[in-house]
């Protein structure tokens, strides 16, 4: 009797995926069974709502491969401008995935934690070294030391969460 490997592993890419759904939707109904306890809700933003969050902060966290295929994420100051989010770096590996044109994501978030409160946004995109003059708008850095570079991190992709 011959087996393949999807067999062994109990069953093939058909019952993979029927396995998922029903996790899914008895995520589904857990978190229907939460909220009616009155426990908080996790919603999506609306588009403009991520914007404006983006707009207002000048705090987030930037993912990206660093060297040797090893993810980082580190805090930067950084600004929302003309549709993309512009980050000051010196020279390193921040410097060198934007050269590379890495897709990075960068996270922000606004939080009330007494009242248990907050949203959060998750930008995906290319990151690019910025040409040019490097007095282009950008964010004042709170970290001492030359950030000459700018980077550009133009969104593929933009999600945003509230709870509460």
């Amino acid at each position: 009797m011959r087996r393949t490997v999807a067999g062994l592993l109990g069953g093939g890419a058909i019952e993979n995926a029927r396995h998922a759904l029903d996790d899914v939707r008895r995520a589904i109904a857990e978190r229907a069974e939460l909220q009616q306890a009155g426990h908080r809700a996790v919603a999506a933003l609306a588009p403009g709502e991520a914007i404006d969050l983006l707009a207002r902060q000048t705090v987030g966290r930037l993912a990206y491969v660093a060297r040797a295929g090893v993810p980082d994420v580190v805090p930067v100051n950084y600004v929302w401008s003309s549709g993309a989010v512009l980050i000051r770096t010196g020279p390193g590996p921040k410097l060198q995935a934007a050269q590379r044109g890495e897709v990075v994501a960068f996270e922000v978030d606004e939080l009330d934690e007494e009242n248990r409160t907050g949203s959060s946004v998750v930008v995906v995109g290319k990151a690019l070294v910025v040409p040019g003059p490097r007095e282009e708008t950008g964010p004042d850095p709170w970290a001492s030391g030359p950030r000459r570079h700018l980077v550009r991190i133009v969104p593929t992709r933009i999600d945003g969460r509230r709870i509460g």
